[in-house]
């Protein structure tokens, strides 16, 4: 194992040393009771206390020796290069539908401003009102056709969730193929960063970059999880399909050396959205997990040759198992949220009880209100480090989905 690189994920517990973040913007404020569900957000979000919220949650990382570092700078300093913002643009414009008149002059547009407002617009939209003055006497029907607030570019208000659009296994990335449309441009900016920024030169880029690895062939990076060196796991849910959960494994044991993949079929509704949701690590040997999902989940072992064939797959009996096998240990733990009791759990699954962040072995970072989640954690012998997700949460995303981890140190 290379600790020395600036990129390198190799495990969930280890000690975090580097992690990417979105500090949530005007994309928010763009929320209303009429788009919020096309938007995949399920209320209106006090964006001031969100940042604050948002704030307090980077604070925290900071004060235990985690280097932060924010999506929306890292895109600013590659659209500064007008080369890859024309490039990004053709790409980004292209998923709006709009008719080639609009698009070449949202182009021009764009490509005249400043790299930080570039930034700035594609990640908060813009409306036909906003861009009225330049767009005036524009011949497009498209435009015509639209209400002043309807959006040229669609606002990403789910991007402070920064676990979904890729995620990091060792020194490689994989760019997810978002579910639904709302999140569709969110890993095609992470495309052009990651092969843009200086930060990622050595980084692989496993899958997102090629013509087939788009919708319908979904994986988000909340299904996504590093057991260990060798090993991952990743949910069959909503927003992941199986498929691409094989496709993917051949190209990590090929890429990566990667040949262990434990595919865990979990239900498929919004409740469960991904594994993570339901299902993430604390400790070495540690795992908390909602109340009686183990018992709906289906699990598989892929087993990968190092050209990225897979001659094996079988079904494992039972979750615990599975884990003690592939960590190679003799036992794992499982603490249920709620203390097990099905009314608590339920209650703090809206909150994201489950949805832990390790920032070293034992050492986990959740929301304050899930009081008798945090407990049960601390009854199990887990650190739990407390923040405040009142508004961060009605996104329904807890600290785990709002953090990409670059390094951590085993």
């Amino acid at each position: 194992m290379d600790q020395a690189r600036d990129i390198f994920v190799g495990s969930e517990t280890g000690r975090l040393k580097r992690i990417l973040l979105h500090r949530p913007g005007r994309e928010l404020q763009r929320i209303t009771i009429d788009n919020k569900d096309d938007l995949l957000i399920d209320e209106i979000i006090w964006v001031q206390r969100a940042r604050e919220n948002h704030d307090a949650f980077a604070k925290l990382l900071r004060d235990n020796g985690v280097e932060v570092l924010y999506f929306q700078d890292c895109l600013s300093e590659i659209v500064a290069d007008l080369g890859v913002r024309d490039r990004l643009l053709d790409e980004a414009i292209s998923l709006e539908a709009h008719d080639k008149n609009l698009s070449a002059a949202l182009k021009r547009m764009v490509m005249e401003m400043p790299a930080a407002v570039v930034a700035e617009t594609l990640i908060c939209g813009m409306t036909k009102k906003e861009a009225s003055v330049q767009l005036k006497n524009l011949p497009s029907l498209t435009l015509r056709t639209m209400d002043d607030q309807e959006f040229l570019f669609r606002p990403l208000p789910n991007l402070y969730f920064q676990r979904d659009p890729y995620f990091f296994v060792r020194n490689g990335v994989v760019l997810s193929s978002m579910r639904f449309l709302a999140r569709q441009r969110e890993p095609l900016y992470a495309k052009h960063v990651f092969q843009n920024h200086s930060l990622f030169n050595e980084v692989k880029i496993v899958f997102g970059d090629g013509l087939a690895d788009s919708y319908p062939n979904v994986i988000e990076g909340g299904d996504f999880m590093v057991l260990g060196e060798d090993c991952v796991a990743i949910g069959v849910s909503q927003r992941s399909t199986a498929g691409t959960i094989q496709t993917i494994g051949g190209r990590l044991a090929r890429e990566l050396g990667i040949k262990r993949i434990l595919a865990v079929d979990i239900p498929k509704k919004r409740a469960y959205m991904h594994l993570d949701t339901v299902f993430t690590m604390v400790d070495r040997d540690a795992f908390t997990i909602y109340p009686g999902v183990h018992e709906n989940m289906r699990i598989w072992e892929l087993m990968y040759d190092e050209n990225g064939d897979m001659p094996r797959i079988t079904e494992s009996v039972s979750l615990i198992e599975s884990l003690k096998k592939n960590l190679g240990l003799d036992k794992i733990r499982l603490i249920e949220t709620g203390m097990g009791d099905p009314v608590e759990a339920s209650r703090d699954q809206w909150n994201d009880g489950t949805n832990t962040l390790a920032i070293a072995p034992g050492i986990v970072v959740t929301y304050e209100s899930n009081v008798v989640s945090n407990a049960s954690l601390r009854e199990n012998g887990i650190v739990v480090h407390e923040i405040n997700g009142s508004e961060l949460g009605k996104g329904r995303g807890g600290p785990r989905c709002m953090s990409m981890p670059l390094k951590r140190i085993e």
